[in-house]
């Protein structure tokens, strides 16, 4: 047989593997630990009190506001009649506005949010926000709005000073700046501000503020993250808004300011087109203006200079007819007018400046809608660059952008065609009129000279002044529209605080006390995992069918004949339970030989065979006991005998029987010692001699126990075991590797190893999950809260 056909050699498994994790081990091995688990435990919620206590809550501050429907903005119309009220709104656009970068930036700069105080504490800085503190830090203009952070100490009530580091990193000491004075502009690492002075600041001198100035556009970025904005309920017109920080009041009034911003940007909005036409109608007025003064001092002069002649009948049916036709004349020019100016502002592209006709009382159905729908597009795309200002997005790869200025350009090709028919149309209305005025105006020439100079002076101003009640009317009616435009947004619940939703206390006790608890638990699993030692007899059984013939608890004495010197122990009592156990397999026959071998040095074997051949000899058997282990022999100094002759020296036949034979001090027992290491032990051992000797000491004594080297290092007890009745293979708890039993179950089905059975050793564990609380006569054996001392791992060689 070859070194390499040991236990360690395995080629297929023959029966079925132990669970990776054995839970009732893992349960015996925490309740054993228990105090790791307590200790883990109060760590835990010990962690989550620190960071209960120095997390910085962040709370909720909400808010609902209501966006009137479209039937709730009609008012101005109905009213006044006015067509500068759009009622229609869609409310799916309101959210991207309100998010809007230039929006949130102004409610930043009028709150000065760009600029921060902080104080420092013991353990943490937290932020100082008080819009009654009576020192206030404002930016001077056209300086940059960042820079590194500074600290400011009020000195008392005239100074303060600043100490800050400096730009320059080579040199990264601290500055200061004392004595300084309030209201004085100072210049501080790039940025220059104002310190103003609104109050009694005796009370916070010598306190350090920490201020971080931040500029106002990365401040408005980062509250457009952090706004929420969401619809109270579908297809309604409540919106919720929300918003998390740490400094409850600081968000309130972001909130507050915010809705009020919007009211006004929503008040803005819809007076714009008024403020337009309104503009437009004063200069058309201003105009009319000038001309019906000059008429009018015609007619002063006319009846100043002629005796007032009343008019003929046909004279004023004439001079009727002429001022509706100048009425018409004017409709035709204002018309041209406004269609010149709509085309200027189309080539400049000031889109925003253009309004409807209506506006100025002129009925042109299919220009209305064409500027409707041009006004609605332009109003998009001004969403779409507001968000691209601060590189959100990038205009030239917005797919839905580039639609709507490709719209917007068809638009304007149509307007600019529509404005080009009515031109057409108007000139031919407009020729006919000017016809019309010729032919009247030829009329006219066959009355009298003054009556007919009159009528022309009177048919001037009345043209003129009627124009300029026109124009004057529609510009009231958009005066009032303007003036009677409210915001369609209406605050329904004002912010409010909630409650702080970080950190959450209970959540953290908890998760703290579950990682406490989880942590040991999951390392003894681990343990578990790793350790590929026997453990349990359940360990064995899973691995082998061979079977289990005993156990034999941990000896925590320095004795190695605990048997001999300590009868009544349970260790004791645990060898006459293997003694009994034996007489199963050997059908209590006599002249039995026994042969004790493990795998490993350490595992008992010496220990074991020593204390089995006591306990036969205390059993009135007379037994021999044969140290096999012709490589280390050491039996022979537990019993109090000699070495100097053995067995080594019998195969060698330089010794005979008689002469290696020694009788100990215990009754019925005899030992043959190894004797002096030989160099070729496993040759010996396969002499016939040897065979022999079993078979002529068979006849002289009850038992014969061989203490045989470990089966995994050599292969001597492979050559011993065909010389033997009955195999006993030593385990040892917590020491031997799980792979052993395999491979003994590989052996033992090959017939290799016959008539084999366990005895499980130096059992230190017992109970839950280790399968061994009790055996033979029912005693236990404890769980061995000892510790190995120094020369113990000697009873196990």
């Amino acid at each position: 047989m070859t070194t390499n056909d040991t236990l360690y050699n395995t080629q297929e498994v023959v029966h079925t593997k132990p669970p990776l994790v054995n839970v009732k081990r893992v349960v015996a091995r925490s309740l054993r630990f228990w105090y790791l688990l307590v200790a883990s435990v109060l760590a835990g919620l010990a962690i989550a009190y620190v960071v209960n206590r120095y997390t910085t809550r962040i709370y909720p501050i909400k808010a609902s506001i209501i966006i009137k429907e479209n039937e709730e903005n009609l008012g101005a119309k109905f009213l006044y009649n006015n067509e500068l009220v759009n009622p229609y709104r869609n409310h799916l656009n309101e959210v991207y506005i309100m998010k809007s970068y230039p929006l949130l930036q102004e409610v930043v700069e009028s709150l000065h949010l760009e600029i921060s105080m902080y104080k420092e504490g013991d353990i943490k800085t937290t932020e100082y926000y008080n819009p009654e503190f009576p020192l206030q830090i404002r930016l001077a203009k056209n300086y940059k709005q960042s820079g590194r952070p500074f600290f400011i100490k009020i000195l008392d009530e005239q100074t303060f000073q600043i100490y800050y580091e400096g730009l320059d990193n080579d040199t990264k000491e601290a500055q200061q700046l004392r004595n300084l004075h309030f209201n004085d502009s100072i210049q501080v690492n790039g940025f220059k501000f104002y310190a103003h002075k609104k109050g009694n600041v005796g009370e916070h001198a010598g306190i350090p503020y920490l201020v971080v100035i931040r500029d106002s556009e990365v401040v408005a970025h980062q509250y457009s993250s952090r706004l929420k904005l969401t619809w109270a309920e579908l297809q309604s017109s409540v919106l919720d808004l929300e918003i998390q920080g740490a400094v409850q009041r600081k968000e309130i009034d972001f909130l507050s300011k915010f809705i009020e911003r919007y009211q006004l940007y929503d008040v803005q909005k819809k007076t714009r087109e008024s403020k337009m036409a309104i503009a437009f109608l004063d200069r058309q007025l201003q105009v009319i203006g000038d001309s019906l003064q000059r008429y009018e001092d015609e007619v002063v002069n006319f009846k100043k200079q002629n005796v007032t002649v009343n008019l003929k009948a046909e004279t004023d049916r004439l001079y009727q007819k002429m001022l509706s036709l100048e009425e018409q004349n004017f409709q035709y020019r204002l018309a041209e007018n406004y269609n010149n100016y709509v085309l200027t502002l189309l080539k400049q592209e000031r889109l925003n400046d253009v309004f409807t006709p209506q506006s100025v009382g002129i009925q042109d159905q299919v220009l209305a809608g064409l500027i409707t729908e041009l006004l609605a597009e332009q109003a998009a795309v001004n969403l779409y660059q507001n968000n691209s200002q601060r590189g959100v997005d990038k205009t030239s790869e917005n797919p839905a952008l580039q639609s709507k200025l490709q719209k917007i350009a068809i638009l304007k090709q149509d307007i600019a065609k529509a404005i080009s028919n009515a031109k057409a149309t108007q000139e031919i209305n407009q020729q006919f009129v000017r016809n019309q005025i010729a032919i009247i105006e030829n009329q006219l020439r066959t009355i009298p000279n003054t009556e007919r100079k009159l009528a022309n002076i009177q048919r001037n101003f009345t043209l003129r002044e009627n124009l300029y009640m026109f124009l004057l009317q529609k510009r009231a009616e958009a005066g009032l529209s303007e003036a009677s435009t409210t915001s369609d947004i209406v605050v329904v619940n004002p912010p409010t605080v909630g409650g702080a939703i970080t950190p959450k206390t209970s959540q953290n006790y908890l998760v703290g006390t579950l990682l406490g608890f989880l942590i040991p638990i999951f390392i003894f699993i681990v343990i578990e995992i790793l350790n590929d030692k026997v453990q349990s007899r359940e360990d064995i059984e899973f691995m082998t069918t061979v079977p289990v013939v005993g156990g034999i608890g941990h000896n925590r004495e320095v004795e190695t004949l605990v048997v001999i010197n300590k009868p009544r122990s349970s260790m004791a009592e645990s060898f006459r339970a293997l003694r009994s156990n034996l007489n199963y397999f050997t059908e209590n026959k006599s002249n039995q030989v026994f042969m004790v071998t493990s795998s490993l040095p350490g595992e008992g074997k010496s220990f074991t065979s020593l204390n089995l051949a006591s306990v036969f000899a205390l059993a009135g058997k007379k037994t021999l006991l044969i140290g096999a282990d012709l490589r280390k022999p050491k039996l022979y100094d537990d019993l109090g005998l000699k070495n100097d002759l053995g067995l080594s020296q019998y195969l060698s036949n330089l010794a005979t029987l008689d002469q290696v034979i020694q009788t100990s001090e215990i009754e019925n027992l005899d030992m043959i010692a190894g004797g002096a290491t030989p160099p070729n032990p496993s040759e010996l051992l396969l002499k016939s001699q040897m065979k022999e000797l079993v078979e002529h000491l068979r006849q002289r004594y009850d038992f014969i126990v061989l203490d045989t080297p470990p089966m995994g290092l050599v292969t001597d007890a492979f050559v011993l075991a065909d010389l033997a009745n009955h195999i006993l293979f030593v385990v040892r708890q917590g020491f031997t590797p799980m792979p052993v039993l395999q491979s003994l179950e590989e052996y033992h089905q090959r017939g290799k190893l016959q008539n084999i059975s366990i005895v499980f050793n130096d059992l230190r564990k017992s109970g839950l999950g280790y399968g061994y609380g009790s055996y033979g006569y029912g005693y236990g054996y404890g769980y061995g809260y000892g510790i190995y001392k120094n020369n113990e791992s000697s009873y196990y060689n």
